[in-house]
């Protein structure tokens, strides 16, 4: 699968997503720290966009892991700092796309996801 990366839908989502983690209350965010946020963001993302067109998958999944993130994971005055954004972007697109072999004990843990995710996409329909 070679799929079309579209950076700029992935733009757009870390500026979403970027607006979630400054929303501080009634307070008005600039513009400036908001874009340069959603620019962090991107650069974190679009490094993984290669190596998963190389591993034949579409790499416009970091996109929707992206909007997964903000539905999940994001929350209000999370600030600045990425390194709660860098742990859950590596763990999901690990799961999506497989690079390491697994234990039996660690690859168990996938039945448990395997539940969850059939549990949310039937809440979906």
């Amino acid at each position: 699968m070679s799929e079309r990366f579209d950076d700029a839908a992935l733009q757009d989502a870390c500026l979403d997503l970027a607006r979630v983690v400054l929303a501080a209350g009634h307070s008005q965010v600039s513009n400036d720290i908001l874009e340069t946020l959603a620019d962090r963001f991107h650069r974190e993302v679009a490094d993984f966009a290669p190596g998963i067109a190389r591993a034949g998958r579409d790499p416009n999944l970091l996109t929707r892991a992206v909007h997964y993130i903000i539905d999940a994971h994001a929350l209000p005055l999370m600030g600045t700092d990425l390194e709660w954004f860098r742990q859950a972007l590596v763990c999901l697109v690990e799961l999506a796309v497989p690079g390491i072999a697994l234990s039996d004990k660690g690859g168990a843990f996938l039945r448990d996801v395997q539940l969850g995710i059939e549990q949310s996409l039937g809440d979906l329909e």
